[in-house]
């Protein structure tokens, strides 16, 4: 039998994943503020050789990797609807 949800403990949990994402995304900023040219090279190459031993090699269509991203987030997004639609919520 399946587990209910409680409608407040859902809201606050998506409130409290909001308030996080918030924090990563104003400290993502601020390191990236103070990134040298230097820094920012380094990373890119680093993801690039990562790209060029796994990417790369499984394809690397980088079309189609942003069609699956996309797909992945409207499969995320319809299951969020309908779970909110059975709890009422919408």
């Amino acid at each position: 039998m399946p587990s209910k949800l409680d409608r407040e403990t859902v809201l606050q949990s998506i409130k409290g994943y909001k308030v996080v994402n918030e924090i990563i995304d104003a400290e993502r900023r601020s390191r990236l503020k103070t990134m040298t040219d230097e820094e920012a090279r380094k990373v890119f190459a680093s993801l690039y050789e990562t790209w060029k031993r796994t990417g790369k090699h499984a394809g690397g269509d980088w079309e189609a990797l942003a069609r699956r991203k996309l797909e992945q987030r409207i499969q995320l997004q319809q299951a969020f609807e309908l779970l909110a639609r059975r709890k009422g919520l919408i």
